[in-house]
C-alpha cells in the first residue's frame, strides 16, 4: 500500500506515490496517466545492471527505449545536455512522448531540464533511486544544469507529471550515499519541524540501516513538508528559499572542489553546521541548539567541519566570491538561510562580507 501526497499548484498539480512496490505497477501508472503514449527512460549508467531498471523497462513495454547518462555532476553541463538532446532526437522522441528519469539528483535535474526545453516542453516522470532524490530533488520542479560559474545556474521550474518513489531502489545504495541523503532529510527538521528532528535523533540510525517502515515515514514527512512549501512559493520568490538551509555554503564548497571529492549531501552537511554556527555568532541561535545539531551530525557520521572535506587550504574570500554566484544573491549581496533555533529557519538578507570572512577564517579557512 503506497502513501500518496498531492502537490497542489495553481496550474501543474501532481501526485507523489511512496511505497515498496511502485515499480511493479509502473505499467498501471502509465496507462492511468498517459494511456498508450510512447515512453523513454533516461537512466544513470551506474544503474545499468539494476534489477529495478530492467523491471521498469519491461513493465513499460517492449517498445520502451532507454538512454544512459554518465554518473556525476559532469553530465549536468551544456555538453551533457546537448548530448542528451541528440539522443532524444535520434530515438524520434516527439511532443507526445513521456520521459522517465531513473536515478539520483543528477539524472532528475538533467532529464527534467531536457524535458522542459525539448520541443518547448514534454511530459516527464521522476523515478528517484537515491535517498537524496527521493526526499528532495525529485519534488518541486526545479530542473537545472551547472555552469563553469556555479551549480544549477542554468535551469527552469518545470513540474513532473508524477513522482514514483519506490523505496526498494535503495536496497543497493552505498552507505556513503545514504549518509549524503540523510543530511537533506535532517534539513527538513531543522527548517520548520522540530518534532521531526527529535524523531530523527531516535530513529536516524534505522534510516541509514534502511529500515523500510522508518524510511517510508521519513520520506513521507520530507516530501509532505516540501510539497507544502512549494505550494505556497513555486518559483522561489520567498519562503521556498528556506529549503536551501546549508546550500549557499555547500554549493560554494562544491564549486571550490570542482564538484569532485565529496558528495552534495556532505557539502550541505558542513554548510548546515556553518549556518548554525553563524546564527550563533550573530546571537540568533542558542549554543545548546548548535551543540545538539552538531552532536547529532557526529552520531550519524556526517561531516561537520570544512577540514572534513578539504585537505588543502581554502581561502575565505574564494568561498565568499563563490557564494556571490548563488541564485539568491541580488546586487552582489549574499543572502543566507540562518536559524533562530531548531525548526526556526529564516532568510537573512544583510550579510556583511567582512564579518563573514572573519567567521570563515575562524572555521578553518585562510
Amino acid at each position: 500500500m503506497s502513501k500518496v501526497i498531492k502537490v497542489n499548484l495553481k496550474n501543474n498539480s501532481y501526485k507523489i506515490f511512496i511505497g515498496t512496490n511502485i515499480i511493479n505497477n509502473i505499467d498501471k501508472y502509465h496507462k492511468e496517466y498517459f494511456n498508450n503514449r510512447s515512453r523513454i527512460v533516461i537512466y544513470d549508467k551506474i544503474l545499468s545492471n539494476s534489477i529495478y531498471l530492467k523491471k521498469l523497462i519491461k513493465k513499460l513495454g517492449n517498445n520502451t527505449n532507454s538512454i544512459s547518462v554518465s554518473s556525476g555532476e559532469k553530465s549536468k553541463s551544456i555538453d551533457g545536455l546537448n548530448n542528451l538532446y541528440n539522443k532524444l532526437f535520434s530515438h524520434n522522441v516527439d511532443r507526445n512522448s513521456v520521459i522517465y528519469a531513473f536515478g539520483g539528483g543528477v539524472i532528475g535535474d538533467l532529464a527534467g531540464f531536457a524535458a522542459s526545453t525539448y520541443m518547448r516542453g514534454i511530459d516527464y516522470v521522476q523515478v528517484p533511486t537515491t535517498l537524496l532524490s527521493l526526499i528532495d530533488s525529485s519534488v518541486g520542479g526545479k530542473t537545472a544544469i551547472n555552469s563553469s560559474f556555479g551549480k544549477n545556474l542554468i535551469g527552469s521550474f518545470y513540474q513532473p507529471k508524477l513522482v514514483l518513489a519506490d523505496i526498494n531502489t535503495l536496497d543497493s545504495l552505498p552507505k556513503k550515499q545514504m549518509i549524503s541523503g540523510y543530511s537533506e532529510m535532517v534539513k527538513y527538521g531543522l527548517i520548520n519541524n522540530k518534532k521531526f528532528f527529535l524523531w530523527l535523533e531516535k530513529n536516524g540510525q534505522n534510516i541509514l540501516e534502511k529500515n523500510k517502515k522508518d524510511l517510508e515515514y521519513g520520506i513521507y514527512i520530507c516530501c509532505k513538508s516540501k510539497a507544502e512549501i512549494v505550494k505556497k512559493d513555486e518559483k522561489e520568490k520567498d519562503k521556498r528559499a528556506l529549503l536551501n538551509l546549508g546550500h549557499t555554503f555547500g554549493h560554494a564548497l562544491e564549486r571550490m572542489a570542482n564538484f569532485k571529492r565529496f558528495t552534495h549531501g556532505e557539502a550541505v552537511a558542513v554548510g548546515t553546521i556553518l549556518a548554525f554556527k553563524y546564527s550563533y555568532e550573530l546571537n540568533y541561535c542558542k549554543e545548546e541548539d548548535l551543540n545538539r545539531v552538531n552532536n547529532h551530525f557526529n552520531d550519524m557520521k556526517l561531516p561537520n567541519e570544512i577540514n572534513h572535506l578539504f585537505k588543502n587550504n581554502v581561502k575565505a574570500n574564494d568561498i565568499i566570491n563563490s557564494m556571490k554566484l548563488d541564485k539568491k544573491t541580488v546586487n552582489s549581496i549574499i543572502k543566507l538561510i540562518l536559524v533562530k533555533g531548531i525548526g526556526k529557519a529564516f532568510i537573512y538578507k544583510q550579510v556583511n562580507e567582512k564579518h563573514l570572512s572573519i567567521f570563515l577564517k575562524k572555521n578553518g579557512l585562510n
